[in-house]
């Protein structure tokens, strides 16, 4: 049920057994679910020797490596994550807007127009151009055949993610026996484009760009030596994975959910076409973050001693997972969970503690500041020019994609052309595009509904 259903099943969880309860597995240790936002907290903020938040990671091992800052802890995880964070401070990541409206603008002249399709492997492919040029430097990734190359690669490479094969070892010798070695040839391929362009920055070709790569080749190991090649390409992997992929279903469920409400869809393109700020937008974005989170809980932490959360002891070998979903939808902090309504956000900042989509304490997620920004830009460059509108009547069901959920259809929706009459309301195309059905019809703007 969890595989299949996972909101339904965390739901049921809560409902029937309150808002703490453990599932037994047979393929892990009792896995104990907390969605009580002091408690999460406590999880959060336990030292690493207590609670061991590497374990949980492992599950990604087979495309970061073993040398990779998520997997690690205490100083060895301070170092690698200290040495990818200035790239993706605000100030620096600020600079990438221009080329990211840019590369939106590109790609979606090449999206449909009033059939349906799928948003979300256009958006992975979007995204992913976004990381790459974090990791390896704008000026390279546009001029570089190789760095195109590993583009295609890669998007090839991480469909294994949506594969039951990829978290499921056992199913990697038997039915998922192709999927599996397809992917290892594939992992393959790229750990020598990879090799080959830290190797041409390590003789200094390509750079003087302040990107993640030039940031890991200059950073030092706890005993003063520079960091290999394989913790190098194991980090940028690690930065390349989570950049791109959590972003692109963060964009997917954002699209999905505007498209089914066209009054929040209008209300945040009349603020784009009246450029008078971005309140709208920001309270659009925190509420999709809020209302469909693509972690559905922080990275689990193994008990390596005794603790005492909210009045419970948890000893070893359990795993405590902080539930961010089950907490997003506590309706103490979130009245009417479970509905999308951006305007709770306006003029109000997320409650302390309650609103964790990027995770907290020491694995917190180091790219919110560039996932956040892209999130904006693709909104505000597809909502200028389009409306979009729902392909189906309800909203997607979530999809496992490795440790995180996506629209199970891919986020399908129909996009259709729009222009600003002369009275400023947004007008629908008519002629080859206006057709009828859920895609059709006018949007007046209409002010914000109340919070």
């Amino acid at each position: 049920m969890m595989w299949k259903s996972p909101f339904i099943y965390l739901e049921h969880c809560r409902e029937r057994y309150g808002g703490r309860f453990t599932v037994n597995a047979t393929s892990h240790p009792p896995l104990v679910f907390l969605s009580d936002r002091d408690e999460i907290g406590e999880v959060l903020a336990a030292p690493a020797d207590v609670l061991h938040p590497g374990d949980g990671a492992a599950s990604v091992k087979p495309i970061v490596g073993d040398e990779s800052f998520m997997l690690l802890d205490e100083t060895a995880h301070v170092v690698g994550r200290r040495s990818i964070l200035p790239p993706l401070q605000p100030g620096a990541v600020a600079k990438h807007a221009e080329t990211m409206r840019e590369a939106t603008q590109r790609e979606i002249a090449s999206w449909p127009r009033g059939v349906p399709f799928a948003l979300h492997p256009r958006l992975r492919a979007l995204a992913l151009q976004t990381a790459l040029r974090t990791v390896l430097g704008v000026a390279e990734h546009l001029g570089d055949g190789r760095v195109v190359e590993l583009q295609e690669r890669l998007l090839a490479m991480f469909t294994v993610t949506g594969s039951a094969v990829f978290p499921e070892p056992l199913l990697r010798h038997g039915p998922g026996r192709q999927i599996w070695r397809r992917f290892l040839r594939e992992r393959l391929e790229i750990d020598h484009l990879l090799y080959e362009l830290i190797r041409r920055r390590e003789d200094g070709a390509d750079g003087g760009a302040d990107n993640v790569l030039d940031r890991l080749l200059a950073a030092r190991n706890t005993d003063g030596s520079q960091m290999s090649s394989k913790q190098v390409r194991d980090n940028l992997m690690s930065i390349i994975l989570a950049g791109h992929e959590t972003t692109a279903a963060q964009l997917a469920w954002a699209f999905q959910l505007l498209a089914h409400d066209p009054i929040a869809q209008d209300t945040l393109a009349g603020e784009i076409d009246s450029d008078r700020g971005e309140e709208y937008l920001t309270a659009s974005i925190r509420e999709v973050l809020r209302h469909r989170p693509v972690f559905l809980f922080a990275i689990p932490r193994t008990v390596k001693q005794p603790i005492d959360i909210g009045g419970r002891t948890y000893g070893p070998p359990a795993q405590l997972l902080g539930c961010i979903y089950l907490m997003h939808h506590d309706a103490r902090f979130y009245p009417e969970p479970q509905k999308f309504r951006p305007e709770r956000f306006l003029q109000v900042s997320p409650a302390t503690g309650a609103w964790r989509p990027w995770g907290g304490g020491r694995k917190r997620c180091p790219g919110l500041h560039l996932a956040t920004l892209e999130m904006k830009v693709v909104l505000r460059t597809v909502l200028t020019s389009m409306t979009v509108r729902p392909a189906a009547r309800d909203i997607e069901r979530p999809r496992w994609r490795s440790v995180i959920v996506t629209p199970a259809a891919g986020s399908r929706v129909v996009l259709r052309r729009r222009s600003k009459g002369s009275d400023g309301r947004r007008r629908a195309s008519h002629g080859a595009e206006s057709g009828t059905g859920l895609g059709g019809g006018v949007i007046a703007p209409v002010g914000p509904r109340p919070p």
